[in-house]
């Protein structure tokens, strides 16, 4: 055979080769993928932090998914590194609660949540961003790249998440439309198919678990909000009505609003607040609004924005910057 045919074969075998690699590469992804989605319970800890006005909010995120009796249910603590508070939000066959162990406190919502936008503490949307994109192999497994927008954080613009080969999450990365990242994800541990049972997802089970591992949520106020939309502080006072202390703040300026926290004392029984309103999932903390009035639960404290001026997307940039008065 002269060099020339020995050539084209060589050719031939190596194009044939190559296609068949990509082809068994391929469908090495879609068996592992096939076995992820097909999970019916996790546990994934991990290292949240989050940039907003320049200022670093550092969490550790534990989210417990488990398909039970044809129904799913989750529960995601949000523990506040700073504040040593702790917020869950769970789903389960009553609906979803936002949980404030340290008031004994519990808001009722009808919600989708967490199926209604991404979240970076979800598998689920973890594998969905990795079915909706093309995965880039590397050695110790994929990257995935690709467009991102969260309902209630109009800089997220795009997110790369890392999976081992197994498919088990490794980071996520939310980047704005500079490339700056908004949001970083370090997982320290997950585990699939973990045992779960109902009981794992009830309020009640959940309060007394926690109810005294966090400071009292009053030793964190006042907290004050970065975002202030062209105002300044008035003036700030406390009352105290029955069991509840509030810290009232007056800004005043290009767009005047009024913010109220509020760390009510715990008592013996749960208290359940039904809220017809709509959820605002706001990664790290849920709002809700009615009238000219947004609510925001996060890290053990309630603060209620009034103002007339401020439109939906400010109020939320106000009270998802606000911080603690050592660090103000």
């Amino acid at each position: 055979m002269n060099k020339k045919y020995m050539a084209i074969l060589i050719a031939v075998v190596v194009f044939i080769g190559g296609i068949c690699f990509w082809k068994l590469k391929s469908s090495s992804l879609d068996k592992v993928y096939k076995v992820a989605s097909a999970y019916t319970s996790y546990e994934l800890v991990c290292n949240l932090e989050m940039l907003d006005n320049d200022e670093l909010k550092s969490y550790q995120a534990t989210t417990t998914y488990a398909s039970i009796e044809e129904k799913e249910y989750y529960k995601v603590e949000l523990y506040d590194k700073s504040l040593n508070q702790a917020q869950t939000i769970v789903r389960n066959e009553s609906g979803v609660f936002v949980l404030t162990p340290s008031l004994n406190q519990a808001f009722q919502f009808k919600s989708e949540w967490p199926n209604n936008s991404p979240k970076p503490y979800i598998y689920q949307s973890l594998l969905s961003f990795l079915d909706n994109n093309k995965p880039e192999k590397v050695k110790d497994g994929y990257i995935v790249n690709g467009n991102m927008s969260y309902e209630n954080d109009e800089r997220v613009k795009s997110q790369e998440v890392k999976f081992d080969k197994e498919l088990n999450p490794v980071y996520v990365n939310v980047c704005d439309d500079a490339g700056v990242e908004i949001i970083k994800l370090s997982v320290t541990s997950f585990q699939a198919n973990k045992d779960a049972k109902k009981e794992d997802f009830q309020q009640e089970t959940i309060m007394k678990t926690s109810q005294n591992m966090y400071t009292a949520a009053s030793s964190s106020l006042p907290l004050y909000p970065v975002s202030l939309m062209g105002s300044t502080l008035e003036n700030e006072k406390v009352s105290k009505i029955d069991n509840t202390t509030n810290h009232i703040l007056k800004f005043t300026g290009e767009k005047s609003f009024t913010i109220v926290e509020s760390a009510i004392n715990s008592g013996e029984n749960i208290d359940i607040e039904v809220v017809n309103g709509e959820m605002i999932d706001l990664i790290d903390g849920i709002a809700f609004e009615s009238n000219n009035q947004m609510t925001y639960i996060s890290s053990g404290v309630v603060c209620s924005l009034y103002s007339h001026d401020l439109t939906k997307a400010e109020m939320i940039a106000v009270l998802s910057s606000m911080q603690s008065s050592q660090v103000k």
